[in-house]
């Protein structure tokens, strides 16, 4: 009934359809510089593909599907002409657009637009965001249950400048995605993955850059990937990846990798993945090629995480920046082996400062391997399981041993200054060394002794081997704080810390 009184309709209204810029159909419409021009609901063109905005510098064309309209293409190149716009939007629960191999979005000196909006529903086998460097394109995914899905390939800002926004509850599901590849070092593709319930989910390879440049913007929206790479040129600005927002997050299950190096003769590649506020990337394996300390990571900011569960490698080179940089508020917890070195082929570049810097927050790693100067414990609280290399905690650092790990090896000489400090947990009388040197020791700052857990209990003439060490050892901590609990009549004594590395429990005097 419904579809009857739509024909009677518009055949009762005939100037009003003579008037608009197309033929139309209540669900499907045409208006302007589109073909073909003669829509049905459902409109399945077949075999021909659509064009929207097809004959150059005659204006602007659109395709509009609402009501449970139905779209059905073989092709589709939107914003065709030259310098015309061209726009298709799909709106409202039922609306939906399939079609089989590619959408182009933006040709050269034309515009392109795709609205998908409100529980609307878009499917294509391949989505290319912009062909050309003179071109412009944007793919809007916005409302709870508006949903894109590319079976294979997407393109952002293949060439020229293409956007993909993802908003409110949108739903994006791809294969291999491409953000900024670019054949040219000034294109550029950024997608954005704003609001709570806003998700994308790829299952093949995701790149952020290439020869252009590309942007992966997470604000409290989550993102799902299995195999990632941040590379791009760094005049065409660096590529990046944003990652903040209560609820933002990014997983990725496979290798992450960021930057890149080829020799010290070839120009540096950049890449760089920043985690502020609220944001949280969950990552398997990461690699880090960084020359001229283009390459990096940044965590910062009030509840700013990064959750690493394997390995973490840097290759650092002619370094003027960190390539892992940990600020105030910021959580990086890595469950494998961090190793900071000079890559192949750059053995006589200088070095010209940290790889890894701990300026805040925390930095908790199974083990950590660095070449000499590669690492910087300038603040925060560093616990690691072992550590290869000598560890300076000079300045404003913790570093806390007996929490995370059950002790800690330093495979090296171990400074501590002034304003730093050393916190050990104890979960009960032991003789083995908590923190064990392998090398020489030089003392200040303070020694904070804690429970690990909850509070054993101590009997007079128990022990706890706090330090060991193999080499010579200067200075003493300017302050010693044990808050281990005893029993009334029983008191720590201290004398043999800086022979024997031990505390022991005798009677109060």
């Amino acid at each position: 009934m419904k579809q009857r009184f739509r024909y009677v309709f518009w055949f009762l209204l005939p100037a009003a359809a003579a008037g608009a810029a197309g033929p139309a159909y209540a669900d499907v419409t045409v208006s302007g510089n589109v073909s073909p021009n003669n829509p049905s609901d459902p409109w399945d063109l077949g075999s021909t593909p659509l064009v929207v905005s097809s004959v150059d510098e005659a204006g602007g064309g659109s395709v509009t599907v609402t009501r449970r309209g139905t779209l059905i293409t073989a092709g589709a190149a939107v914003g065709r002409a030259l310098r015309s716009t061209g726009t298709v939007e799909i709106t409202g629960y039922g609306s939906t657009w399939t079609n089989r191999g590619v959408i182009e979005v933006g040709f050269p000196h034309a515009s392109g637009d795709v609205l998908i909006r409100r529980g609307a529903r878009v499917t294509t086998d391949d989505l290319v965001i912009t062909v050309s460097d003179l071109a412009t394109g944007d793919v809007l995914v916005e409302g709870y249950d508006a949903t894109l899905t590319v079976r294979e390939d997407a393109y952002v800002g293949q060439d020229g400048s293409g956007r993909l926004t993802l908003r409110q509850g949108a739903r994006f599901s791809s294969d291999n995605t491409y953000i900024g590849l670019g054949a040219c070092r000034y294109c550029d593709g950024t997608v954005r993955v704003e609001g709570s319930a806003t998700r994308w989910v790829n299952t093949g390879e995701l790149a952020v850059g290439g020869y252009g440049n590309g942007a992966l913007l997470i604000d409290r929206g989550e993102v799902s990937s299995v195999n990632a790479e941040i590379v791009g040129f760094p005049d065409a600005g660096a590529s990046h990846v944003n990652v903040t927002g209560w609820g933002g997050t990014w997983t990725n299950t496979g290798l992450l990798r960021i930057g890149d190096t080829y020799s010290p003769q070839e120009p540096a590649r950049s890449g760089e993945l920043t985690v502020g506020a609220y944001g949280t990337v969950v990552t398997a394996e990461t690699e880090i090629l960084s020359d001229l300390g283009l390459g990096f990571i940044e965590v910062g900011g009030v509840h700013a995480s990064w959750i690493n569960r394997g390995d973490v490698t840097i290759l650092a080179a002619r370094a003027e920046a960190p390539s892992l940089l940990v600020e105030r508020g910021g959580v990086v917890r890595l469950g494998g082996l961090l190793r900071a070195a000079t890559p192949p082929g750059y053995e006589d570049a200088p070095y010209l400062g940290p790889a890894v810097r701990l300026a805040g927050g925390a930095l908790i790693a199974g083990a950590i391997e660095v070449e000499a100067g590669g690492f910087e414990l300038a603040g925060g609280r560093l616990d690691t399981g072992s550590f290869v290399g000598d560890l300076a905690n000079t300045q404003a650092g913790r570093l806390v041993v007996g929490e995370a790990h059950s002790g800690t090896g330093v495979a090296g000489s171990y400074s501590q200054g002034p304003g730093a400090a050393l916190r050990i947990a104890v979960a009960g009388p032991g003789a083995a060394p908590l923190l064990q040197i392998d090398g020489d020791v030089i003392l200040d700052g303070a020694l904070e002794v804690r429970p690990a857990g909850e509070p054993v209990s101590f009997e007079a003439g128990d022990s706890v081997v706090l330090l060991g060490w193999t080499g010579a050892l200067a200075g003493t901590f300017a302050a010693v704080d044990i808050a281990l609990p005893l029993a009334p009549g029983l008191a720590w004594d201290t004398s043999a810390l800086y022979t024997t590395g031990e505390i022991l429990v005798v009677p109060a005097s």
